[in-house]
């Protein structure tokens, strides 16, 4: 599963409410943010978007949350979706404007090549 994790602990409140929307262009692709929802205890954030890859719809929800090692992204179970290039590149898209909410520096990823 492709997944991030950043040093730091973001501030997810700031981030449900300013986290640019998009939209973002891949070759092919185009993705925007459709909305962010915050966990009642503060601690993760659900952000959902829409992938457009060759014309095909697809709906992502990225999990946002906070652990001891700081701030981790991965695609939420829950919503299963295809996970195509444009899919990596927007859960690498939110991981990446995150930076702007406290996230630190990559630890550890399994999609450099997308950062």
């Amino acid at each position: 599963m492709p997944h991030v994790i950043r040093a730091g602990d973001a501030d997810l409140a700031a981030a449900s409410r300013d986290l640019p929307t998009g939209p973002w262009r891949w070759g092919n692709v185009v993705a925007r943010v459709e909305g962010c929802f915050l966990g009642a205890d503060g601690t993760s954030l659900l952000v959902a978007g829409v992938v457009v890859e060759y014309g095909r719809p697809l709906h992502p929800v990225v999990v946002v949350s906070r652990r001891r090692q700081g701030t981790s992204f991965h695609l939420w179970p829950a919503a299963p979706v295809e996970r195509t290039e444009g899919v990596k590149r927007y859960l690498a898209q939110v991981a990446r404007e995150m930076a702007a909410f406290g996230a630190g520096p990559v630890v550890t990823t399994n999609i450099s090549d997308l950062l």
